[in-house]
């Protein structure tokens, strides 16, 4: 079992160590620590957040040494990474990561989300304090209606499609789709109730969904059983339903709501037929799961 008390220990350890080793180049400018841990609402299981500010000239040089660079820095397990990205995460022993994106100064784009606690690590010339006193002046943006009508139709698609996967027994798929559903709920209804957070904490999803939402979430994980699956899939559907008309009130979509409306609707009151050979499908699928666990 891993102490908790060890694990912030030693993330506390590396922070010292690697703001040491970022401080050391002259070529970075500044350092930016942001998330929980300058907001104090960290916990054991919290990462280290960091912003390393580089100057123009060497900005790619630290870019291409980021999965290198971690080994430096004592106990590092692995990177995680995409390609042609700025950022890398490293994780290290006894059980925490550290999470560190590489900016070049005079790319920096001010946001509302810096207007969230950070704290200075390192500013050699002021460029830190300007681009957050920049970030609080901004406010979080009402979304487009082209970007609130695509997660509507994916949305919808999701649901559609999860019931399709689930009826033909691709129960894994399904199950992907659910997961894909729930995030485009989430996001609506931040958008809905015009969310914007005001400190670390008010990004945690038990801090900032609504009671319907929440009870709705925990309804929708079911096991790996296409008529679960289904009903799970009705009952997320049916919040949707609820989320159609205040969207278009909202953001004045440019879409027919009485057709959104209808394809929620059948999914959410079960108007697609099951009467189908591909149901058949589904139980034989099912069912000979059921029958190889029972061998086993």
């Amino acid at each position: 079992m891993i102490d908790l008390q060890q694990i912030s220990k030693a993330r506390d350890e590396l922070l010292e160590r690697t703001t040491a080793y970022f401080s050391e180049q002259a070529e970075v400018v500044g350092i930016l620590l942001a998330g929980s841990i300058p907001s104090g609402t960290s916990d054991p299981y919290s990462d280290i957040d960091l912003r390393v500010i580089a100057t123009s000239e060497h900005h790619a040089r630290l870019v291409a040494g980021r999965l290198s660079a971690p080994r430096l820095w004592g106990n590092w397990m692995f990177n995680e990474w995409l390609e042609g990205t700025e950022h890398c995460v490293s994780h290290f022993k006894p059980f925490f990561k550290i999470d560190v994106f590489y900016w070049n100064q005079e790319h920096l784009n001010p946001s509302p989300w810096y207007s969230l606690p950070t704290e200075i690590l390192l500013d050699r010339s002021g460029i830190v304090r300007q681009f957050l006193e920049e970030s609080a002046r901004l406010k979080f943006q009402t979304p487009e209606k082209h970007e609130v009508s695509r997660i509507l139709g994916k949305a919808l698609a999701c649901a559609h499609e999860a019931i399709r996967r689930a009826r033909r027994g691709e129960l894994f798929y399904a199950h992907t789709l659910l997961e894909k559903f729930r995030s485009y709920l989430i996001q609506i209804e931040d958008w809905l109730g015009a969310f914007s957070p005001q400190c670390a904490a008010d990004l945690k999803l038990h801090n900032r969904i609504s009671p319907r939402l929440d009870e709705v979430l925990k309804s929708s994980y079911v096991g790996f059983d296409s008529e679960e699956l289904e009903a799970a899939t009705e009952r997320l559907c049916g919040l949707l339903i609820l989320q159609i008309p205040e969207l278009h009130n909202t953001f004045g979509l440019d879409r027919d709501i009485e057709n959104d409306i209808y394809a929620g609707n059948l999914i959410a009151k079960q108007r697609v037929r099951k009467d189908h050979p591909l149901m058949e499908l589904s139980k034989n699928v099912t069912q000979g799961k059921n029958t190889r666990s029972r061998k086993q």
